[in-house]
């Protein structure tokens, strides 16, 4: 129960939200613009009005008028208190017959001297639990208590600016509305709202309802407009099947497209399949070129060796070579070392050596130690093995 009380304060506070909105503004107007371009009578079938019946409450005695609830408010009946309410109860049942478009909704309106009015201000960010904080702060804004009244609020303004929530609150004592919740229970009378009477100038009668509801959830009877849920079902039906022929053609139309579509793949697998014939053909021929391209791109490291064992003095080791694509790098330990950079461009095989780092001397030998680099040409490699048969 918790939890449909809260839905339901939550759809009040978006239903709030969505009445005060610019759209909901433009679709009145739009709606009130379009209706009148559709004759009365047509309008009234098409849209059939809720019935309604008003019980105007006269005075505190009990005394009830019936009305018509339209455009233009009929009275029905007087319902006074000296008359038995057995037969009162057959009058309410014959108006009640008297509407063809189903049951009416049944409003108590009560006279406007009766409902209090008054302006409230709150902060905005209570809008999501508006009904509970309205009726926590009821002896704050009011001179009485939450289960002293009845009341019903509407939202007038939203504003972001200051961050305040402006309300029209409407509430009733409910010592005042004892007897005539009474005499309405003794006449068998199951109301659907309580609501403030709007009456017609100049004394003139019943003009129609502010459209508040003072009574309580709780008491609250559901009320179901039969014609226009007729109405609604049978709009919903004939938007329905005009959407499945439509679905229905779209879908005609797309079997068409996909027998076309499925005869232009076959033909572009087909080319597909000539095109991958390619495709491996000249994979194929790269992979085979691809290492012939690479050992020829690449030097020989035995040859690289070689041509250094060749070149190098036999008072100059090396602790570590090292062959990274085209450069050769070379770690070791000698006299005179300084000799290297020249023997080594010497030779056909490598060009640009040069130290990395300074030349240091070795504490346990006495010799020097070089880090230098050189750069291998593999294009040289043929005067390099000439030089060394030569040798």
């Amino acid at each position: 129960m918790a939890d449909n009380g809260r839905i339901d304060e939550l759809l009040k506070t978006l239903r709030a939200r969505y009445e005060t909105s610019p759209l909901a503004a433009f679709l009145r107007w739009w709606g009130a613009e379009l209706a009148q371009l559709i004759p009365p009578r047509w309008r009234r079938r098409l849209v059939a009005p809720v019935p309604r019946l008003w019980l105007l409450a006269v005075d505190e005695a009990g005394t009830l008028e019936v009305w018509r609830g339209d455009e233009q408010p009929e009275r029905l009946d007087v319902f006074r208190p000296s008359e038995d309410a057995g037969l009162l109860r057959t009058r309410w049942q014959n108006h009640q017959q008297g509407f063809s478009e189903g049951a009416p909704e049944v409003t108590l309106l009560l006279p406007p001297d009766v409902v209090l009015e008054t302006p409230v201000e709150l902060p905005l960010a209570v809008e999501g639990n508006l009904g509970q904080a309205v009726g926590y702060q009821l002896d704050q804004l009011t001179p009485f208590r939450a289960d002293q009244v009845w009341h019903d609020f509407r939202v007038l303004h939203r504003e972001q600016d200051t961050g305040r929530l402006r309300l029209d609150l409407r509430l009733v004592p409910k010592s005042r509305l004892e007897v005539l919740l009474d005499r309405v229970a003794d006449i068998g009378i199951r109301l659907h709202a309580v609501d403030s009477a709007r009456m017609a100038k100049a004394g003139q009668g019943l003009a129609g309802r502010e459209d508040f509801n003072l009574l309580p959830e709780p008491m609250r009877q559901p009320y179901v407009h039969r014609r226009a849920r007729l109405n609604w079902s049978l709009g919903l039906a004939a938007v329905l099947v005009l959407a499945l022929v439509m679905a229905q053609s779209l879908w005609l139309r797309e079997r068409g497209n996909d027998r076309l579509r499925a005869e232009v793949d076959a033909l572009r697998a087909q080319a597909e399949e000539v095109m991958a014939l390619q495709r491996s053909l000249d994979d194929a021929l790269e992979a085979a070129n691809f290492l012939a391209d690479h050992r020829r791109e690449q030097p020989v490291v035995m040859n690289v060796l070689d041509e250094i064992t060749r070149v190098l003095p036999n008072d100059m080791w090396l602790q570590q070579l090292q062959v990274r694509g085209n450069e050769l790098t070379l770690n070791g330990m000698g006299n005179g070392s300084q000799r290297l950079i020249e023997l080594v461009n010497d030779s056909y095989l490598f060009s640009e050596t040069e130290f990395r780092g300074s030349v240091s001397i070795d504490p346990n030998t006495g010799q020097e130690r070089f880090n230098a680099r050189a750069t291998i040409t593999p294009w040289g490699l043929q005067n390099a093995v000439a030089a060394g048969s030569q040798e």
